[in-house]
């Protein structure tokens, strides 16, 4: 697994409570970053679960939830 640290965006963030990511999240979000596979889909470049993520430049700038709960 890769040690790489990935920035979080304050976007990425309130786009990450909105789909019920509470806590630390930032923290969950750099955590999926980081374990999180690559995925060809027009939400974004890598997925970790049910969220798929836009990672720019080592920076998640966006999440989105493909399934609800």
């Amino acid at each position: 697994m890769s040690t790489r640290n990935f920035e979080v965006s304050v976007e990425a963030v309130r786009m990450g409570r909105a789909y019920g990511l509470y806590g630390d999240t930032e923290k969950r979000l750099r955590r999926m970053a980081r374990r999180s596979a690559p995925v060809t889909s027009e939400h974004g470049n890598r997925r970790f679960n049910e969220y798929v993520l836009h990672i720019v430049d080592g920076t998640v700038k966006a999440v989105t939830r493909l399934f609800k709960a």
